[in-house]
């Protein structure tokens, strides 16, 4: 019994070496002396890259100190970068996301060990893998890439604009987990203080920051009020979401659009004929229609569909 939980275990061990072995990189280093020597990096880590001049020949350590270059930009040009690239930011542009996330994804893997460089394109491989899964709604998938060591380089070893969208992914990451204790807590660093006329509003302002990532946190923290039964803080939010991202994140605005019309969907005072919920119903059900397709509309709100009536002011007195 021994011997095969000892082989088992031998087997498993073997295996994960196997799937960690990933090719060496082509690359050209400008080092500090002035020497552009091209080669192969064999492996990285904080300290340097292993290098050889010669593929399979035993490498050397090269220290960063060794590389021309301040901080994250070392004179490190990787020649497979743009190949390694190309089919899944085709992908990525044409808007298929599945399939782009899961070319990110093997790139990731297959240049693994080039993870630890500044700037490697491994990591930038992984922050768009999971810009991909975020965009094709796929939460649960996202948290495990957000969490994963690898993932980790995408703050150490990427620039500022990589850093700064790392972190509102990491919170997607906790939508994904179904974590909304988590969630709440992360959002609340991102509100405003509510003083003066802001205590008349239903939810807090955000902190001022770029659109896309205002609309971002409006539908997560309507996600957080939706599972708690807040439901009209929720449709508040949702509202927030299509507003600011109606003409920049279209998939963001079309899934806070069918939130909405679910919630307004269990309102009992749908069936009241002329009433508010169904003119809020009518509108939304008529905008989803106009900027996404009828038929990309889900069955259950399609009878909603149609243009509402509008009100039209009385004319004003003729002035004298």
């Amino acid at each position: 019994m021994k011997n095969t939980l000892l082989y088992t275990l031998l087997a498993f061990v073997l295996s994960g070496q196997i799937q960690a072995q990933v090719k060496e990189t082509p690359a050209t280093l400008g080092l500090a002396g002035g020497a552009n020597p091209q080669g192969y990096v064999q492996n990285s880590n904080d300290k340097g890259v292993f290098f050889a001049t010669n593929p399979g020949s035993a490498g050397r350590l090269i220290p960063y100190s060794d590389i021309r270059g301040d901080g994250l930009d070392k004179l490190i040009r990787f020649d497979e970068r743009a190949s390694a690239l190309a089919d899944a930011r085709a992908l990525f542009s044409k808007g298929d996301y599945t399939e782009a996330a899961s070319a990110f994804g093997e790139v990731a893997r297959e240049y693994g060990i080039i993870l630890s460089v500044p700037q490697n394109f491994a990591s930038e491989a992984l922050f768009y893998q999971a810009e991909c899964l975020r965009r094709s709604g796929r939460f649960a998938l996202l948290a495990k890439v957000v969490n994963s060591p690898a993932a980790k380089t995408i703050n150490t070893k990427l620039g500022e604009t990589y850093r700064k969208d790392f972190e509102f992914m990491k919170l997607w990451g906790l939508l994904g987990e179904g974590d909304f204790e988590g969630l709440k807590s992360a959002l609340a660093s991102y509100e405003a203080p509510v003083t003066g006329d802001a205590k008349l509003l239903a939810t807090p302002n955000f902190v001022k920051m770029p659109l896309a990532h205002l609309a971002q946190l409006s539908f997560l923290r309507a996600k957080v009020f939706d599972e708690a039964g807040e439901k009209s803080k929720a449709l508040d939010d949702y509202y927030r979401v299509f507003t600011l991202a109606y003409g920049n994140d279209l998939i963001l605005s079309k899934l806070a659009m069918g939130q909405s019309m679910l919630i307004l969907s269990n309102d009992p005072n749908l069936e009241k004929a002329n009433g508010k919920v169904a003119a809020e119903m009518q509108s939304l059900a008529y905008l989803f229609g106009l900027r996404f397709g009828r038929d990309s509309m889900p069955d259950q709100f399609r009878q909603y569909a149609v243009r509402p009536a509008m009100s039209v002011p009385k004319g004003q007195p003729a002035a004298e």
